[in-house]
Formats: structure tokens, C-alpha cells, sequence
């Protein structure tokens, strides 16, 4: 007969099927190896990518350096030309001189003598006035006396603050003064 056995299947053919099998168990294990060499590959140049964004970074944080040493350089130098702001020991400036020289002296503590002109309790300012213009300061850390004083008396002479000079808060380019003292 054929060579079928009890269940059915030629023995020629069994053999067959086991064949196939390992031939297909073997073609998968090569695909494993391809796989290792392509991940090997992509490794080693993924190292070499590496290294080249190492040197990338060197030569970055070299300009960086470079920039760093070209800006104190800079900032020296500018230091050295700008003119020094006053300072508190120096005699009080008028509000027109603050006014002329308002950029100079941003951020700079500085004594001013001027006109009082209107002092707003609610605000906690007073105006400073002269014919260029006029100067808002703030009470800032002014005693509570000293704030009463100025609010209850008429002065019809001239008040020196003591005080940073900065932007008003409102915006634009109006001067103000953070008071730390006044004098009348």
C-alpha cells in the first residue's frame, strides 16, 4: 500500500513536515543573527555619532568661553568710561539735574532738593517740582511722623529726599524716588 499509517498521514510525508520545520526553525535563527549584526552596526555608529557631538560640545563650550572673556572685556571697559552716579555724601541735586540726568542715575541713591509740591496720603507720594518737570516719591520706609509732618504743615521751602531713583510704576518715563529720608 501507500505507506499511510494508522492516522492517516505517509510516513514520506511526516518526514517532510519535520523537515520543513527545522528548516524553518534555522531560517529564524539567522534572522536572529542578521538582527545582532544590524544592532552592532547601529551600535557602533551611534558610538561614533556620540563621539562627534562630544567634540561638538567641546568646541561650543570653548566659544562660550571666548564670549564670556570678550563680555568682561566688554562690561570693564564700559565701566570704566561711564561716568560714576553721585552718591548720598554728595551735595543734593535739583530736580532739574535729575530730570537732565535721569538715565544716568536709574537705580542710583541719590539726595534731591526741590519745591513740594502736592502730597497724596492715599498714594503715599508727594511731588517734588521744579520748571522742567516734577519727580514723584514714594514714602517708602519713612516713620509715621515724619509722613504726618509733611502732610499737616505748609512748606514754602525747599525739601532734600534721600532715595533710589527709579521708573514710576504707572509706566512712561516719569522719575521716582523711594524716599529712605527727608530733610526740610
Amino acid at each position: 500500500m501507500g505507506g499511510f499509517n494508522a492516522n492517516g498521514f505517509n510516513r514520506g510525508g511526516g518526514r517532510l513536515l519535520v523537515w520543513l520545520a527545522v528548516l524553518i526553525i534555522l531560517a529564524g535563527c539567522s534572522g536572529a543573527k542578521k538582527t545582532e549584526e544590524e544592532l552592532n552596526r547601529e551600535i557602533h555608529s551611534l558610538k561614533a555619532e556620540i563621539v562627534g557631538l562630544k567634540e561638538k560640545l567641546a568646541k561650543l563650550e570653548a566659544d562660550q568661553q571666548t564670549i564670556w572673556g570678550m563680555l568682561k572685556k566688554y562690561d570693564a571697559g564700559a565701566e570704566a568710561a561711564a561716568p560714576k552716579a553721585p552718591s548720598v555724601g554728595d551735595q543734593p541735586l535739583t530736580v532739574s539735574q535729575l530730570i537732565a540726568d535721569k538715565d544716568r542715575l536709574l537705580g542710583a541713591r541719590v539726595k534731591v532738593k526741590g519745591l513740594l509740591g502736592p502730597v497724596v496720603v492715599h498714594h503715599k507720594t508727594f511731588v517734588l517740582r521744579s520748571p522742567e518737570g516734577t519727580v514723584e516719591v514714594f514714602f517708602g520706609h519713612l516713620d509715621d511722623k515724619l509722613v504726618q509732618r509733611l502732610t499737616s504743615q505748609l512748606l514754602d521751602q525747599p525739601v532734600t529726599v534721600t532715595g533710589t531713583v527709579n521708573l514710576t510704576p504707572k509706566g512712561g518715563a516719569k522719575l521716582a524716588v523711594t524716599a529712605e529720608a527727608v530733610d526740610f
